[in-house]
C-alpha cells in the first residue's frame, strides 16, 4: 500500500521545483495533478522506493522527472514548437553575452551560484531568466587553451584592439583576430546543442536554430532582445 503521509510532501515540493524552472503561467496545482497521475500509473515502482532506506533523493528525483515531463509537454504546446527542436548558440549571441559577463568586475565568480547576482550593477539582462545562459558561456570560456581564453579577456574585459592583443600575444594584429574568431567557434563547439525548450524564460540576442522553421519563427519572435 503506498505511504500517502510520505508521498504528499514530496509531491508539494516536486511541483515547486519543477514549475520554478517554468513560466508564472504553468498552473503549479495542474503540475501537482500531473505527478499524482504518474505515481499511480507507476504504483509498483514508487511503493519499491518507498521501501528503501534514505528513499527520499530517488523519490525525489523520480518525481521532478515526471513533473518536468509535463511541463516540457505543456510548453512545447503553448509556444508552438516540437520537443526535438534544437537550437544552438549564435556567435552573435554569444558575443552580446561576454559584453554582458565582461561588464563585471566579478566576472568570474558571478554565476557560480544562479541565484547570485552580478554586484555593483542593477540591469534586468542579468535577471535569473538569464544566468544560465551566462553562466554556460563562462564555463565554456574558461575551459579554452590559454591562448584563446587570454584573447578573449582583453578583447572582451579591456577592449584591446587586434593590434594591441597580438603585441600582447606575439603576434601581427591579424593573427590576433584570426585567434579571436577561432576562441568564439571554440565557445560555441562547447556550448553545443541544447533543447529549443531552454529559450522558454528567453535570451537576449538572436538564436539561431536547426528545429522547423516554423518552431524558430515563432521562438524568435517570442524571445527577441
Amino acid at each position: 500500500m503506498i505511504a500517502w503521509e510520505r508521498l504528499t510532501p514530496a509531491v508539494e515540493r516536486a511541483a515547486g521545483i519543477a514549475a520554478s524552472n517554468f513560466p508564472a503561467h504553468h498552473d503549479v496545482n495542474d503540475v501537482k495533478q500531473s505527478i499524482w497521475v504518474w505515481i499511480m500509473e507507476n504504483k509498483n515502482t514508487v511503493t519499491r522506493v518507498l521501501t528503501e532506506q534514505s528513499y527520499e533523493g530517488k523519490l525525489m528525483s523520480l518525481l521532478v522527472k515526471a513533473a518536468n515531463t509535463h511541463l516540457k509537454t505543456e510548453d512545447a504546446q503553448t509556444y508552438g514548437y516540437d520537443e526535438k527542436d534544437r537550437f544552438y548558440y549564435s556567435l552573435d549571441l554569444i558575443k552580446s553575452i561576454l559584453e554582458v559577463i565582461f561588464s563585471y568586475e566579478d566576472w568570474q565568480s558571478f554565476a557560480l551560484s544562479l541565484d547570485a547576482m552580478p554586484k555593483g550593477k542593477t540591469d534586468p539582462a542579468t535577471g535569473g531568466n538569464n544566468l544560465a545562459s551566462y553562466a554556460d558561456v563562462k564555463s565554456a570560456v574558461e575551459r579554452l587553451p590559454e591562448d584563446q581564453y587570454n584573447c578573449v579577456v582583453w578583447r572582451y574585459k579591456y577592449r584591446y584592439t587586434y593590434a594591441q592583443i597580438g603585441a600582447a600575444m606575439g603576434f601581427t594584429a591579424e593573427r590576433a583576430r584570426q585567434v579571436l574568431n577561432a576562441s568564439l567557434a571554440g565557445i560555441q563547439g562547447l556550448l553545443g546543442e541544447q533543447p529549443l525548450s531552454n529559450l522558454r524564460r528567453g535570451h537576449s540576442g538572436r538564436v539561431e536554430s536547426r528545429g522547423t522553421a516554423s518552431a524558430v519563427a515563432r521562438m524568435e519572435a517570442q524571445y527577441e532582445g
